[in-house]
């Protein structure tokens, strides 16, 4: 397993053995120091290892080096907003997914307190919803595509998602634990495949409570469709613990051309998707 370190953004990222210094490294002082719009999505750029001239949009920069996009797969690379946001996760066919008698019984209750939550009253709402219910998420989200790793910026929370490419996840007792998850994954043809672990087992799976266990294992198919207008993410839940048997909910999103992400404040409005 590689170490890991406190990228900018106060987020951490796995450190890469390299024999020279990395050419954006000075840039992570200006991302913790410097809490704007442009400061977030500049540093979302450097945090993805790319190369200066790639960040600033350099119209000359024509090589491609270590971090940089090669042209063998898919450029899913912009920003998107989800094409229907649903409160209640479903599977693929619109059933309720498949839980186990216990876990049904926490999700019952979850569903019955949540209801008597009078809106913005709740500072418990501005705590990161994990991965994946963060992909519900109706605002709108960035993709960053580079050569070693995906990165997802989105505006809800401005929370960071790391897909290292290429790479194994650790073994299940080294894992770290967080809201976002470890995630690596890799492309087959026109897809991306995502495999993550490691989510808080406090978070939910939609806003009415779906539970799961700190063992959850998802795997994420991303590609795009309708000739690269709309990307589609199937995602499959496998949790032995909480579910009779793995599960898969479909969540598309649309391209969104001049669209920029915006400054986002929960502890402002209490807010929860």
């Amino acid at each position: 397993m590689l170490p890991m370190r406190t990228a900018c953004c106060g987020t951490t990222e796995r450190i890469v053995p390299m024999t020279k210094t990395r050419p954006n490294e000075s840039w992570r002082i200006l991302c913790a120091s410097v809490p704007t719009r442009t400061a977030l999505v500049l540093c979302a750029l450097l945090a993805t290892g790319a190369p200066l001239s790639v960040a600033t949009g350099s119209a000359n920069a024509t090589s491609v080096s270590e971090g940089a996009t090669t042209s063998a797969e898919p450029d899913i690379s912009g920003v998107w907003q989800v094409t229907k946001y649903e409160r209640s996760i479903r599977t693929i066919d619109g059933k309720l997914p498949p839980l186990k008698p216990d876990a049904r019984k926490v999700y019952e209750q979850n569903l019955a307190s949540r209801k008597k939550l009078k809106p913005r009253e709740d500072m418990s709402r501005c705590v990161p919803p994990g991965t994946p219910r963060v992909m519900w998420a109706p605002q709108p989200l960035m993709i960053l595509q580079t050569a070693r790793k995906v990165t997802f910026v989105h505006e809800y929370q401005h929370l960071l998602r790391h897909i290292y490419l290429n790479e194994s996840l650790p073994p299940a007792g080294q894992v770290d634990s967080s809201y976002m998850g470890n995630s690596v994954g890799r492309w087959y043809g026109d897809t991306l495949v995502v495999e993550t672990i490691g989510v808080y087992d406090t978070t939910v799976l939609d806003r009415d409570g779906m539970p799961h266990s700190a063992g959850m294992r998802t795997i994420e198919h991303l590609r795009l469709i309708d000739g690269g207008k709309r990307l589609e993410d199937q995602v499959t839940i496998d949790d032995p613990a909480t579910f009779t048997e793995p599960w898969t909910v479909r969540v598309a999103f649309e391209r969104k051309p001049g669209v920029e992400l915006a400054e986002y404040h929960c502890v402002l409005r209490y807010e929860e998707f």
